[in-house]
């Protein structure tokens, strides 16, 4: 099955084939991603919550003058206390 091209690859069949050449070259440079150094090896855990979850986890972060990611990271620490395990995040 022949894969479906994409609006880039038709924009790109109509460019001069210079700019196809420079776009190619382009995509091959930029094949891999940056990741911050303070994120490489760390993995993103994610959760889909109400409005007002949201809304109120930014609201105790503004309060407590700290970042989402640090509120974060102390309630998972709570919950591994909970259960017994080693506070690691």
């Amino acid at each position: 099955m022949k894969k479906k091209s994409t609006l880039a690859d038709a924009l790109l069949q109509q460019s001069s084939p210079a700019k196809r050449q420079e776009k190619a070259a382009s995509r091959l440079s930029t094949s891999q991603s940056y990741v911050a150094p303070v994120r490489r090896g760390k993995k993103a855990v994610t959760g889909w919550f109400e409005p007002d979850v949201v809304r109120q986890l930014k609201l105790l972060g503004i309060e407590q003058n700290t970042t989402i990611q640090d509120l974060m990271k102390e309630s998972l620490n709570d919950l591994f206390v909970k259960y017994k395990k080693a506070q690691i995040a």
